[in-house]
């Protein structure tokens, strides 16, 4: 396989090139020696069948008289053919009547004979062939005659041949290559360029660059021209989404500055109204307290008594209302002053005061020790005395009422909780509950001023943290919150 690893195109298809060229060359050279080859061998036998039936011919005289210094002559004639190691003649009972033999050779052994009624076969033998033939007279078979012929000139033969044939491969293989070089540039350049384009594009988010257009009108060019194409229509629409988002970024700019504005006026406008509605509360509250004070002696159900402990009502929730604003606006205002808090021992004292002002309510309480974060201790007390006074509120219709605050470490840190159970809330409307002004009960059935969540809500999250709930209708409710360890956003 690595040796189709080509990190190019060009790479593969001179790879390609080359192992077709050279395995049909190869195949070219092999296929012309082997015919070379078979050519010569058959040039042989022809050669030596010949030979065998002129000595045989010439032998039958010899045979038919028992002459066999006769027959030893014309085997002697055989010394003009240098391809003949040796020959016999043999009578039909199968004893030698004469031989030849070339200086330098082996005796002859005869391991092959032909088979009755056979005239003519050969056989391979030590390095040569062996071939017979029998003699007939008159259709009398007189003897056989026998000749083993070297095959060493048919080697040299092949192997000059498959020298000059391998000169001529190598010639063509190198004219092959260069050709297809060649062709293989016209195909590959067109390609390669695009490559190079393409993978700047990708590098450097440059879409004005072009791909060279090759010459004519192939599939080629015509994928460059498309490519090209596409880069024009990417550059143009790169060009007008840059344009919408300047402009989109400037009016957002606009408008973030507009409500930061606005923000920054209400918050300021709910301070000072909040603020400044505590000098006129206080004189109501405290000609309601003059006209309580004057009206003591009044039987309790007249009018008057009643008209007072409106006023008195009216007073008190309007105060919460404005203590409620006031914290509000400090959760979005107030710069954070992060420092070590033990969460437990700050719910412990606030539910101890809740106990101590409504000391005739009896509440099982759970805290648990251990919960330690890094917080703005006074934005955080604020949060948590929302959410716990929301349990006591939320329990006090509840005979057996259980507050619990506790915490679970998860993995990406602890995870704290606030448990009643109470009235509880519709899980539809969950997410009403964190908006300002926004109640999921009625004033009658649990008076409040629909802030003290909302401002919980703003607290944890500009420490980083997340807050949500979870509850069911008269069934109780569960306020989760988060305060990571990491600076504020």
């Amino acid at each position: 396989m690595s040796f189709w690893n080509a990190r190019t195109i060009s790479g593969k298809l001179a790879r390609i090139n080359l192992l077709m060229s050279g395995t049909a060359l190869v195949l070219a050279y092999l296929s012309f020696l082997a015919y070379d080859f078979y050519t010569l061998r058959r040039d042989l036998i022809s050669s030596v069948t010949a030979e065998a039936g002129i000595v045989g011919t010439n032998s039958v005289t010899a045979l038919m008289f028992d002459d066999e210094l006769a027959a030893q002559t014309t085997l002697s004639a055989l010394h003009s053919s240098p391809q003949i190691r040796w020959a016999a003649i043999v009578r039909p009972d199968g004893t030698v009547f004469a031989r030849y033999v070339r200086s330098g050779a082996s005796l002859p052994v005869l391991s092959a004979k032909l088979a009755p009624g056979q005239k003519l076969s050969y056989w391979a033998r030590d390095r040569g062939i062996l071939l017979a033939s029998r003699i007939d007279f008159q259709g009398k078979p007189l003897g056989e005659v026998y000749l083993l012929a070297e095959t060493t000139d048919i080697a040299h033969s092949a192997i000059e041949f498959g020298l000059i044939s391998a000169g001529i491969l190598l010639l063509c293989f190198l004219v092959a290559l260069l050709a297809t070089s060649a062709i293989r540039r016209l195909l590959t350049e067109p390609l390669s360029s695009l490559a190079e384009t393409a993978e700047a594009v990708s590098r450097e988010k440059d879409y004005s660059v072009r791909a060279k257009t090759p010459r004519g009108g192939d599939e080629l060019a015509a994928l460059v021209q498309s490519f090209n194409e596409m880069l024009d229509q990417i550059q143009e629409r790169d060009r007008a989404v840059e344009q919408s988002r300047s402009a989109l970024e400037e009016r957002v700019r606009e408008r973030t500055a507009e409500l930061t504005a606005a923000n920054k006026e209400l918050e300021a406008f709910s301070y000072s109204v909040a603020h400044d509605l505590r000098g006129p509360l206080q004189q109501i509250s405290n000609i309601a307290f003059l006209l309580e004070q004057l009206d003591a002696d009044a039987p309790a159900g007249t009018d008057s008594r009643a008209l007072v402990e409106k006023l008195n009502d009216g007073t008190r929730q309007m105060s919460t209302l404005i203590e409620d604003l006031l914290n509000l606006s400090r959760a979005t205002t107030t710069p954070l002053r992060r420092a070590p808090i033990d969460l437990s021992t700050m719910a412990e004292g606030i539910l101890d005061r809740q106990k101590t002002e409504d000391a005739e309510r009896h509440v099982e309480i759970k805290v648990e020790k251990g919960a330690h974060v890094m917080a703005d201790e006074g934005l955080l007390r604020v949060a948590l005395e929302n959410l716990l006074r929301n349990a006591w509120k939320y329990t006090s219709k509840t005979p057996a009422a259980e507050i619990s605050f506790g915490y679970t470490e998860e993995a990406t840190g602890p995870v704290f909780f606030v448990h009643d159970n109470g009235a509880g809330f519709n899980p539809q409307y969950a997410d009403r509950l964190f908006k300002p002004f926004q109640r999921l009960h009625s004033q009658n059935e649990f008076p409040g001023t629909g802030i003290g969540l909302a401002t919980a809500y703003r607290i944890i999250t500009r420490h980083g943290g997340k807050i949500w709930a979870k509850g069911r209708v008269n069934g109780g409710a569960e306020f989760y919150f988060t305060l990571p360890y990491s600076a504020e956003p």
